[in-house]
């Protein structure tokens, strides 16, 4: 007797059976669908490759100092240094402190002559404060620690901007403090 399509009768024979996976199943009643997700895939592929083979490319790892999300096009041009070689700078004069930390942090603290440029107020106070910093002046930069990258977005963003010395203080403001170097507050620091 031929199938009458009542629920519970067996397929007719001829029938193909259905694929057993759920994606295959799908796959099978949308097939733009599949193409779409193979030229997704190559898409991917080709721009990871080229991202790779690309020396301005974006970095998928870390950089060398931990640094996440510098284009390897600054990453060369924006040196970082410890406290240890910062403060003989500081000690001379020779380069200009800038603390990219927020205000507040800035007025509890920061190390003497330090000009604060808040880079979450970039825009705010990116005007008033060209005037303080020379294009050729050496500028160390820094935040409050390793993980924090606002010292590294304002070395990217001078570059940018054709400033030639900006370096980052690769430890920030944590660093300087555990060296027990001088801060406004502390102007002969501690243990020195």
């Amino acid at each position: 007797m031929p199938n009458s399509g009542q629920p519970g009768a067996p397929p007719p024979v001829d029938a193909p059976a259905p694929p057993p996976c759920i994606c295959l199943r799908l796959l099978a009643r949308f097939p733009h669908a599949a193409r779409a997700a193979v030229l997704l895939a190559l898409a991917l592929a080709v721009a990871a490759l080229g991202n790779a083979a690309n020396p301005m490319g974006i970095p998928w790892l870390p950089s060398a100092g931990g640094r996440v999300g510098i284009p390897r096009a600054f990453e060369s041009r924006l040196p970082e240094i410890g406290a240890r070689e910062a403060y003989p700078l500081w000690q001379a004069g020779e380069a200009i402190f800038v603390d990219s930390r927020d205000r507040s942090d800035y007025d509890k603290d920061h190390i003497p002559r330090a000009i604060n440029i808040p880079m979450r107020e970039w825009h705010e106070v990116w005007q008033e404060a060209t005037a303080q910093l020379p294009r050729d002046a050496e500028l160390v930069l820094y935040c409050y620690g390793f993980h924090c990258g606002l010292s590294t977005r304002m070395g990217k963003r001078l570059l940018e901007l054709g400033y030639e010395r900006p370096i980052v203080l690769r430890r920030g403001w944590a660093e300087w403090t555990e060296a027990g170097y001088p801060t406004a507050r502390s102007p002969k620091g501690k243990g020195r």
